[in-house]
């Protein structure tokens, strides 16, 4: 495979997202507000295929992906009037889709030895846009091999390119510890990516 092993998370998944104006975005967040229902659909619209796969990677299965999703929106647009324009809607949405995976890991009777299932079809209902589906196999195998922080990290700054400071506020940790734990993150990924290689080669 010609990718560096975490270039490849990356170019594993193609969103087919619209170019909208932050001015465009805050009119239409203001109509959300104030209770106008399109707003409220278009902002889902726009969110949710990221919202459902950021709920899959941390909670490490589909099955309740979109129900957190689910859960982390209906949250969002009840206390969306707390919500002052101080970073991006994206960043704060993440943030509250990051608290209910978390909090639903941490109930008793959670069960973390299950396969992470991270086809594209099958989590967001719409066909992938790229072809390598080898590629896709390989990083959601290596990915449901690793802890749901360290997947979480690298879904944030690897896919979706967010700044330290806004995956900081995401996960509710220092920017230091970011980066010392992103730094980890990309080590693991890439030993799990070197073994996966060496396998393939002695095959």
């Amino acid at each position: 495979m010609a990718f560096e092993p975490v270039q490849a998370i990356g170019a594993s998944v193609n969103f087919a997202t619209e170019d909208v104006s932050d001015a465009e975005e805050t009119a239409c967040l203001d109509r959300a507000r104030a209770g106008d229902s399109p707003a409220v659909d278009w902002l889902v619209t726009r969110y949710r295929v990221r919202a459902v796969r950021l709920a899959m990677v941390v909670l490490g299965r589909s099955g309740e992906a979109e129900d957190a999703a689910q859960e982390a929106f209906i949250k969002a647009f009840r206390n969306l009037h707390l919500f002052r324009g101080d970073g991006s809607f994206k960043s704060w949405l993440f943030r509250i889709v990051v608290r209910v995976c978390l909090d639903r890991t941490r109930c008793p009777n959670w069960n973390a030895e299950v396969e992470l299932n991270f086809d594209d079809d099958d989590v967001t209902g719409i066909p992938a846009v790229d072809t390598n589906a080898n590629l896709r196999i390989a990083v959601r195998s290596l990915l449901g091999e690793m802890k749901p922080q360290m997947r979480a990290i690298l879904i944030l700054r690897e896919l979706e390119g967010l700044e330290y400071a806004e995956i900081a506020s995401i996960l509710g940790i220092p920017t230091g510890r970011v980066k010392w734990r992103l730094h980890a993150a990309r080590k693991d990924f890439q030993v799990l990516w070197t073994k996966m290689e060496e396998e393939v080669r002695r095959v």
